[in-house]
């Protein structure tokens, strides 16, 4: 048998629907009780896993379309911020420039070239496999306890998906490169026997 394609909310809301032996959805508009229970829940707990780790998968760099008109700041220039982007710097040529945020709009005295790197959410086709597990297991929890009102097992889920997000935080941040490459790494010039002090 296939594994079930978990690409979508639906799609992972109902996977832990089923698997604590509620019924699945259509949609987060309807009415009956699992919908309602996801869709007031949903975003609190996808979002507490999202805030929980810079992960390297939601990093983005995007190139800013410049906003017409006055910024009525004593910036000169506003560019647009793409939906659901949030921006930790902006830089033009590589090198960081000075910025403001204002509502949707970065502020800068820059004419042209702005790009802007930050953390966005991927749609959910793209996250990491180990990631949407621990998500289904996260709502796993939540319908143990709001609807099944089995609290000693959705103890144990919640501990599972704890266990999941360690491992996967682990495995992202072995992804990381060092910041600079060319530098040598104390502890291998140790090992070779090469006095760094």
């Amino acid at each position: 048998m296939a594994a079930q394609a978990l690409n979508s909310d639906i799609d992972l809301i109902n996977a832990a629907l089923t698997a604590t032996g509620n019924e699945p959805i259509t949609s987060l508009e309807d009415a009956d009780s699992q919908s309602v229970v996801s869709a007031a829940n949903w975003e609190a707990v996808v979002g507490a896993e999202f805030g929980s780790y810079p992960w390297s998968w939601t990093l983005t760099t995007r190139r800013l379309n410049r906003v017409a008109g006055d910024t009525d700041t004593t910036w000169t220039t506003a560019w647009q911020v793409p939906d659901g982007v949030e921006v930790d710097r902006v830089e033009v040529g590589g090198r960081p420039v000075p910025w403001e945020s204002m509502s949707d709009l970065i502020l800068t005295n820059e004419t042209e070239g702005v790009v802007a790197i930050g953390r966005w959410r991927p749609p959910v086709r793209s996250w990491p496999p180990l990631f949407k597990t621990a998500i289904v297991m996260r709502l796993e929890a939540l319908f143990l306890r709001a609807m099944n009102e089995d609290f000693a097992a959705a103890d144990t889920r919640d501990k599972d998906a704890d266990r999941l997000i360690r491992l996967g935080r682990h495995a992202d941040s072995r992804k990381h490169s060092p910041r600079k490459p060319s530098s040598p790494s104390a502890l291998l010039e140790a090992r070779r026997g090469k006095n760094l002090g």
